[in-house]
């Protein structure tokens, strides 16, 4: 694959679910196992806001959801694997959504009807010229309580054209969050002008399906981002906080 400026990772839809299967929800004690009162770091710091925020959150507003603009934010990316400690670092992440329904009746009765999609990307790098500008990028978010305009990460994040192969399913909960599921899954709910999303991955060894999809501990534990999405950020303001920094 081409590289222009900025590598980049998207989840890609691997698993497949009805959606009657899918009507659960994350529930509080979950989200208080992500909620890390020990220390203060900046990390720390950032996803307390975030899951202050999602706890607080209700379900996403549709007409948001579906607008064809890029939803771009922070979050943290977890690399942890089973034998080692979490690596968790901060990025520029984005949200999109995509309309793959086929409009032509005579083509959905031979190709399908298709679907609407949501996707993610984050932005990494090659080089550290391209890590520099993700990292001044978030720190001008977090830092400083606004969006990094001309910074080329931001740039990248909010322009990048994201094919139609790795939008993944999304469906509304019982409870308050929009779900997505791909190979990781996720949830999502709004707050204020905040697009808040915990995404992780299932339990690998359950077999069936639907128990797949209900939030445990391997959720928690495996955890892949914790992201917080700006709705409108023609304010220039981000997150209406300066976070602290070491």
């Amino acid at each position: 694959m081409k590289f222009i400026i900025f590598c980049f990772s998207l989840g890609t839809s691997l698993m497949s679910f009805s959606q009657s299967d899918i009507k659960k929800d994350i529930e509080d004690k979950y989200l208080m196992d992500l909620h890390i009162d020990q220390d203060s770091t900046l990390m720390t710091e950032f996803q307390r806001y975030a899951v202050d925020l999602f706890k607080t959150g209700t379900s996403v507003n549709d007409t948001i959801l579906k607008s064809d603009t890029y939803k771009v934010g922070v979050a943290l990316i977890s690399s942890q694997n089973k034998t080692a400690e979490r690596d968790v670092a901060f990025t520029l992440y984005t949200l999109c959504y995509k309309d793959l329904r086929e409009k032509d009746f005579h083509k959905s009765i031979y190709f399908g009807s298709g679907r609407e999609g949501l996707s993610n990307f984050f932005v990494d790098h090659d080089t550290e010229e391209q890590k520099k500008m993700i990292d001044e990028a978030v720190l001008t978010y977090l830092k400083f309580d606004s969006i990094p305009v001309a910074n080329p990460a931001y740039q990248f994040a909010k322009t990048y054209f994201v094919e139609d192969t790795y939008y993944d399913k999304f469906y509304s909960t019982d409870k308050h969050s929009t779900l997505k599921i791909g190979n990781s899954y996720a949830y999502l709910r709004q707050n204020g002008n905040y697009i808040i999303q915990i995404e992780g991955f299932p339990d690998k060894t359950l077999h069936d399906d639907t128990e797949m999809l209900y939030v445990n501990d391997v959720f928690v534990d495996d955890w892949f981002a914790i992201s917080v999405f700006i709705i409108d950020d023609s304010s220039g303001k981000a997150y209406n906080t300066i976070f602290k920094f070491e």
